[in-house]
C-alpha cells in the first residue's frame, strides 16, 4: 500500500484530484446520458440504461479486487487489468492508462451508439456499450481507494464533493455545449486530471513517481486528440464550419432520435421540413423545426398543421407545440373558436385565466380569444420560452404581451404557492413524465396529476370556474378517479353529486392534436370540471357541439355516463370500478397522490421496471457467484469469516438505504424548490456535499473507533428519518410561498443533516474492516459491492414509491441504515471475540 507515503503531500493531492475529477466526470456522463436516451429511446428505457450501464462502476472495482491478488503474488503487471505492485510510479503509469481508456471509449461510445439502431428491442446493446465508460472509471476510484485504505475519509470527501460540483455545473454545460459534448468534457477531465497531474509531480521529490518519455508523448497525444474532437464537435464549431452536402465532426458525434420519436420523421423528410434549431439544458432538449409544404398529407398519412403555424418546438424528440402567426390583436384570433378547446370559455364569463404548460403559447391565444382580460402562463421550460420570443412580433409577442404574465416554474409548485382565484385552469398534454430531474435521479413523474393537486386547482377556482383539461382517452379509467375523488373531498359530497361538476367530450374538432376519422381508437379528451354543478343550459351546449363536430360523449354531468364510469360515480360501485378496470383493462386502480405520484404507471408495477429489476438481480447474482468462486480460491476471508461477512452486510445496507434515501429526498423536495433545474442543483448538492464532510468529519472525530462513528450516527440518522416521515411535508406545505433562495436555503438545511451522517457510513466501514495488524485490504471489495448495492436501491426506490409510497421508503431506509448499524454491531463483537481467543492461544503457549 501507499499508506507511507501519505506524508508526501504533492502525490496525495494529485491522487485526490484525480478521484475528485473521475467522480464529477462520473455523474457528469450519466446525468447526459439519460438526456441521450430519452431522446434515443423512451424515458423509461433512459432509467433503465443508466441504471444497468452504472454497473460498470462496480464491476471496475470488483475486478480490480480480484486482480490485485495475482497483481501482488506475482510482483508485476501482467495484464491491464492487473493491479500493480504499490509504488507512486506504478500506481500513477496505471492511473493514466485508465484515464485515457475512459477518455477513448466516450467518442467510441457516442459513435457506436449513433450506430446501434435506436429501438428498444437492441436495448442490451445500448446498456453493453455505456457501460465501458463507467468501468474505467470504477477502475480508476477502486485504485486510488486500494492504495491509501487509511485515508478513506478525504478520499471519499473528494469523491462526494466531485459528485456534488457535478449538479451545480450540469445546467451550464449542458446549454453551452449539448448532450454530446458534455460527455466529450468528462474525457477532458478524466484524462486531463490524470495526465497533467502526473507530470506536474513526476520527479519533484523522493519517492514521487517518474514517467517514461514515450509514456509522456502517447498521453499526450490522447489528450491533444480529445480537445480536438470537443473543440471540433462543440456546437459553436459546427455552426461555423457548417457546409451543407458536408459531413463534420459533430456528425459522427450527435445523436439523433430512434424512429419512434416524431422529431425521427421530420428530420428525414427535408423537403418537408426545416429544422431551425437544438438546444440542451439539464433536463430537456428542445428543437424546433419549421413546416414547408400543407397542401397535401404526409406519406404516412400523419395530417399537415395549420397554415396559421409559424413553427413547432419538439422536446426530446417528440412532444410538440405549435407556434402561431399573429399579429398581437385579439380580434385576429376569431379563427380558434371553431375548436374544441374553446368549449370553457363559451359556457363561463372568463376575466381570470390560468394555463399551467403555456408551450408555444397555443392555449394563451385560446384564452384572449375566449375574452380573458388576464392570462397568467406558468411554463416550467425557459428553453421553450425562449424559442417562442425568437420569433417576435410574427408570433405577436405573446409572452410579453400586456395581458400575458409569465411565470418560469413548475405548474404546481405555483399553484400551491399563489392565492390567486381564476375563471378557467387549462392544463392541456402537459406530460409529467418528461423527465423532471436528469440522470439515475429520474424516477417519478412530478405532481401535476395527484388528488392533491386537483385538490389545490379546485381551490383557486372563482365561483363558478372550470378546469379544463386535455389528455388522451386511453388514460381516462386513471384520470377519472383522482379527479373524482380530489372533488368528494374538497366539496364532501357523494360520488352521485360530484358527477355533476364534470364533462368528458372528445376533443374533436381539435386545434393541434385531433382524431382524422372515426375508426381511430385512441384520441384526445376534454376534460371540464367545474366548482359548481353544471347548469341544463351549460350541458345543452356541450351536447350541440359535441354533436356538430361529431365528438364523441363520455360524460355529460350526472345525466349521461358511459361504461365504466357509471359505476365509479356511484357509491355503492365504487368498489366494483377498481376491480373492472384491474380485470377486464388491466389498468392500475390506485389512486394517485403525493405520497406516490405514478400518474403515467397504468400497471401497479410497470414490465419495464418488472425487467430492469431482473436484470439487475441477474447482474448481481452472477458477480456475487464470481466473487464467492474468488474468495474460496484466495482464501481471503480468513478468520473470522462471521466478522467479513458482516462488513459485506454492512456495505448492501448502506448501498440500499443511501440511494432509497437519496431518490425518496428528490421527490419529497421537487415540490418545494418547483422548477427541475433548481431541484437537480439544490437537492443533489445538498446530499452530496454534506456526505463528504460528514465523511471527513468522521475521520477527524473518531480517529481510532471507527465503530463508535457508526454507533453514534446511525441512532441519530433513524431520529431524523422519523422526523421528516412525519413532519417533512407540513414544513414544505407552509414553506412554498418563500422566496426562492429562502426556499434553496432551507432545502439544504433540511438536507445537510442527514447526508452528513449518511457520509459517516462508507469510510468508517473501511477503518473497521481495516482494523488489525493482520486484516487484509478488501477496500475494493466492499466499495464494489457498496456500488451495486445502490444500483439496486436505485431501482427498488422507484418500485417501492409505486408499491408502498415514498414515506414508505423512508421507514425502508431506516431499516436499511438499522441493518447497516446491526451489522457493526456483529463485525465488532466477532472481531473482539476473535482476538480475545488468540491472547488465550498464547497464553497457553
Amino acid at each position: 500500500m501507499l499508506d507511507s507515503l501519505a506524508a508526501h503531500k504533492g502525490f496525495f493531492a494529485f491522487l485526490m484530484a484525480v478521484l475528485f475529477f473521475a467522480s464529477l466526470s462520473t455523474i457528469l456522463f450519466e446525468l447526459a446520458l439519460t438526456r441521450v436516451f430519452s431522446i434515443v429511446l423512451w424515458y423509461d428505457y433512459a432509467f433503465m440504461a443508466i441504471s444497468v450501464a452504472f454497473f460498470g462502476l462496480g464491476i471496475g472495482s470488483l475486478l480490480v479486487h480480484m486482480q490485485k491478488d495475482a497483481g501482488e503474488r506475482r510482483g508485476r503487471l501482467w495484464s491491464f487489468l492487473s493491479v500493480p505492485k504499490m509504488t507512486p510510479s506504478a500506481l500513477t503509469k496505471k492511473l493514466i492508462q485508465h484515464s485515457v481508456a475512459y477518455a477513448v471509449s466516450v467518442p467510441a461510445f457516442i459513435f457506436v451508439v449513433t450506430q446501434i439502431p435506436p429501438d428498444p428491442s437492441f436495448i442490451y446493446l445500448f446498456y453493453l456499450a455505456s457501460s465501458v465508460p463507467f468501468f474505467f472509471a470504477g477502475s480508476i476510484m477502486a485504485l486510488i481507494f486500494f492504495a491509501m485504505p487509511s485515508k478513506i475519509t478525504k478520499l471519499y470527501f473528494a469523491d462526494l464533493v466531485g459528485a456534488s460540483s457535478a449538479a451545480l455545473l450540469l445546467d451550464p454545460l449542458m446549454l453551452g455545449l449539448g448532450a454530446e459534448s458534455v460527455m466529450l468534457f468528462t474525457a477532458l477531465l478524466v484524462a486531463g486530471s490524470a495526465i497533467i497531474g502526473a507530470l506536474m509531480v513526476a520527479g519533484k521529490e523522493k519517492g514521487a513517481p517518474v514517467l517514461a518519455r514515450r509514456a509522456k508523448a502517447a498521453s499526450s497525444a490522447i489528450f491533444a486528440g480529445v480537445v480536438a474532437m470537443l473543440v471540433l464537435g462543440s456546437p459553436a464549431m459546427a455552426a461555423v464550419t457548417y457546409s451543407p452536402g458536408t459531413l463534420g465532426v459533430d456528425d459522427f458525434l450527435k445523436v439523433d432520435p430512434g424512429p419512434n420519436k416524431g422529431l425521427y420523421w421530420q428530420l428525414r423528410h427535408p423537403e418537408l421540413f426545416d429544422h431551425a434549431s437544438t438546444q440542451w439544458n439539464s433536463f430537456s432538449r428542445i428543437d424546433v423545426t419549421k413546416q414547408k409544404v400543407f397542401d397535401q398529407q404526409t406519406s404516412d398519412g400523419s395530417p399537415i398543421r395549420s397554415t396559421r403555424e409559424l413553427a413547432n418546438i419538439i422536446i426530446d424528440a417528440d412532444a410538440g407545440t405549435p407556434i402561431y402567426e399573429w399579429g398581437g390583436s385579439v380580434d385576429e384570433l376569431e379563427w380558434m373558436r371553431q375548436y374544441m378547446g374553446y368549449l370553457p370559455y363559451e359556457l363561463t364569463d372568463t376575466d381570470e385565466t390560468l394555463v399551467i404548460g403555456s408551450g408555444g403559447g397555443q392555449d394563451i391565444l385560446m384564452a384572449l380569444a375566449g375574452g380573458s382580460d388576464r392570462v397568467t402562463a406558468v411554463e416550467i421550460n425557459p428553453l421553450i420560452v425562449s424559442a417562442v420570443r425568437g420569433f417576435g412580433d410574427r408570433a405577436g409577442n405573446v409572452y410579453d404581451h400586456p395581458q400575458v404574465e409569465l411565470h418560469i416554474d413548475d405548474g404546481r409548485h405555483f399553484v400551491g404557492s399563489s392565492s390567486e382565484r381564476y375563471d378557467v385552469i387549462t392544463i392541456k398534454l402537459v406530460d409529467s413524465w418528461a423527465a423532471e430531474l436528469a440522470g439515475g435521479y429520474a424516477l417519478s413523474e412530478n405532481y401535476l396529476y395527484t388528488v392533491e393537486a386537483f385538490q389545490q386547482y379546485y381551490r383557486h377556482l372563482d365561483d363558478g370556474g372550470m378546469l379544463a383539461m386535455i389528455r388522451w382517452n386511453f388514460e381516462l379509467p386513471r384520470l377519472m378517479p383522482v379527479v373524482a375523488e380530489s372533488v368528494a373531498r374538497e366539496t364532501g359530497k357523494s360520488m352521485e353529486e360530484v358527477s355533476e361538476h364534470i364533462v368528458v367530450v372528445e376533443d374533436r374538432p381539435g386545434l393541434y392534436f385531433g382524431r382524422q376519422d372515426d375508426a381511430q381508437t385512441y384520441y384526445p379528451v376534454l376534460v371540464m370540471v367545474k366548482s359548481a354543478p353544471f347548469t341544463d343550459d351549460e350541458l345543452a351546449i356541450v351536447e350541440e357541439r359535441a354533436q356538430a363536430g361529431r365528438a364523441e360523449v363520455t360524460m355529460l354531468g350526472g345525466g349521461q355516463i358511459i361504461h365504466p364510469y357509471g359505476m365509479l360515480f356511484s357509491t355503492a360501485e365504487r368498489d366494483d370500478y377498481d376491480q373492472y378496470v384491474a380485470s377486464q383493462m388491466g389498468i392500475n386502480p390506485k389512486v394517485t397522490t403525493d405520497d406516490s405520484p405514478f400518474y403515467f404507471a397504468r400497471e401497479l408495477i410497470p414490465r419495464q421496471m418488472i425487467l430492469l429489476l431482473g436484470t439487475v438481480l441477474a447482474i448481481s447474482a452472477a458477480l456475487s457467484a464470481m466473487l464467492v468462486r474468488h474468495a474460496r480460491k484466495t482464501r481471503e476471508w480468513g478468520n473470522p469469516q462471521q466478522k467479513n461477512t458482516a462488513f459485506v452486510l454492512f456495505a448492501v445496507c448502506i448501498g440500499l438505504g443511501f440511494m432509497i434515501l437519496e431518490i425518496t429526498f428528490i421527490q419529497k423536495f421537487l415540490l418545494l424548490l418547483g422548477t427541475p433545474i433548481m431541484a437537480l442543483t439544490v437537492i443533489l448538492f445538498s446530499i452530496l456535499l454534506s456526505s463528504g464532510i460528514g465523511a471527513y468529519f468522521s475521520g477527524r472525530l473518531f480517529k481510532t473507533r471507527p465503530h463508535h462513528a457508526v454507533f453514534v450516527s446511525v441512532p441519530v440518522l433513524a431520529g431524523m428519518i422519523l422526523f421528516y416521515l412525519f413532519f417533512l411535508q407540513g414544513i414544505i406545505d407552509s414553506s412554498i410561498a418563500m422566496d426562492l433562495p429562502a426556499r434553496a436555503a432551507l432545502t439544504f438545511a433540511l438536507l445537510s443533516p442527514a447526508g452528513f451522517l449518511m457520509g459517516f457510513q462508507f469510510p468508517s466501514l473501511i477503518r473497521i474492516a481495516s482494523f488489525g495488524n493482520g486484516a487484509r485490504n478488501n477496500t475494493t471489495l466492499l466499495w464494489g459491492i457498496n456500488v451495486v448495492a445502490s444500483i439496486i436501491g436505485t431501482v427498488l426506490a422507484a418500485l417501492l414509491g409505486m408499491v408502498i409510497g415514498f414515506n414508505g421508503n423512508l421507514l425502508v431506509g431506516l431499516a436499511m441504515y438499522a441493518g447497516a448499524g446491526t451489522s457493526a454491531l456483529a463485525a465488532f463483537l466477532a472481531y473482539r471475540k476473535y482476538a480475545d481467543q488468540a491472547l488465550s492461544v498464547e497464553e497457553r503457549e
